[in-house]
């Protein structure tokens, strides 16, 4: 928690203190509680060793979780309803619905487009539920998610376009204010600092998503991993989530997302187009860290933008011939090897 929203709760002469501590670059408790004291003391003089104790002490009271008994908790369903592509809601097997979703990839891959989707139909699901969706790069577009509604031929898209609560964030500061909002109106109805407020932050948004019984998404960036990333099943996949190992580690499941081209070396004609003139593609999605599911697991899909498609594996047998062997209207023909156009399911 930001050391300012603790102000009004501290004794008159420690909260003089705080604006010292904020421009040594000690912003959050947590890091003034697990710094050192002589770090501490070293960046802010004029503060003494009893007022630290003193302060560190504070802080502890006011923002440790009570502690409850196992008995007493009660059993909640998460609304999770998963993202609508059969092939990657399997993969989630019987989650509860409960927790931290990371998806990590490089740009224009699809992955805000998934947490849209993923959110879109919790809200079609329950009348009751908000989404709040954290903008970080000003690219939510409230034009994309009526189109989704529109493609789902929901009677009523504005009932659940008005549930949709868009914050803007730009800066870690803001971060901070969002999820205190968040927190506020639930209760009420790269440097080394900073990566340790990334994880502050990540932490606060794991505190109310369990406490709520939320399903959150967390849309990351990628990193260079030449000549590969370890975790991954591919040895072309050659990036990684981005802001460090201990950031992944705040999720309960980490999918990262990489276009397959990229990965399998094949890119036919009509996806070469798609990428030239929409923002469809085909992407490739593996768990690469999960508590929920087996680690290493992959699958495929396809969008043009606003749909999302199921990909059908090739059949081990001609299906043409075990369509005919069952007495079963063929069809047109379809080769193993294809067209996108030839292998959806839409």
């Amino acid at each position: 928690m930001l050391l300012k929203r603790l102000v009004d709760s501290l004794p008159a002469e420690l909260a003089t203190l705080v604006p010292e501590l904020d421009s040594a670059g000690i912003k959050t408790t947590e890091s003034l509680i697990f710094s050192s004291p002589s770090t501490v003391l070293r960046l802010v003089p004029i503060l003494s060793t009893i007022q630290l104790d003193c302060l560190v002490s504070i802080c502890v009271r006011l923002t440790a979780p009570e502690g409850i008994s196992a008995d007493e908790v009660e059993e909640v369903d998460g609304g999770w309803k998963g993202f609508g592509i059969d092939i990657l809601d399997d993969m989630f097997g019987k989650w509860d619905g409960i927790g931290v979703i990371e998806l990590a990839g490089p740009r224009k891959v699809g992955k805000s487009l998934l947490a849209l989707h993923a959110s879109l139909r919790i809200l079609a699901s329950d009348p009751e539920a908000i989404c709040t969706w954290i903008d970080t790069e000003g690219s939510f577009s409230p034009e994309r998610a009526n189109m989704i509604l529109e493609e789902w031929h929901v009677d009523e898209p504005n009932l659940i376009l008005e549930r949709i609560v868009v914050i803007n964030a730009f800066k870690l500061e803001d971060m901070f204010e969002a999820i205190s909002q968040i927190r506020n109106d639930l209760l009420s109805a790269t440097s080394a600092q900073g990566h340790a407020d990334l994880i502050t932050l990540m932490e606060e948004i794991a505190e109310i998503t369990y406490s709520k019984g939320m399903v959150s998404f967390i849309i990351n960036s990628t990193a260079s991993s030449h000549p590969t990333n370890p975790q991954s099943s591919f040895n072309k996949m050659d990036i990684k989530p981005a802001l460090g190992v201990s950031f992944t580690f705040t999720t309960d499941i980490t999918l990262l997302i990489q276009e397959t081209g990229r990965i399998f070396g094949l890119t036919d004609a009509e996806e070469k187009e798609r990428i030239r003139n929409k923002p469809g593609l085909r992407g490739l999605v593996e768990v690469i860290r999960s508590r929920i599911c087996h680690t290493g697991n992959w699958t495929v899909f396809e969008t043009d933008g606003v749909k999302l498609f199921d990909i059908v594996p090739p059949h081990e047998i001609d299906e043409k011939t075990t369509r005919i062997s069952a007495g079963l209207p063929t069809g047109p023909y379809r080769p193993k090897i294809g067209s996108l156009a030839q292998t959806l399911i839409p």
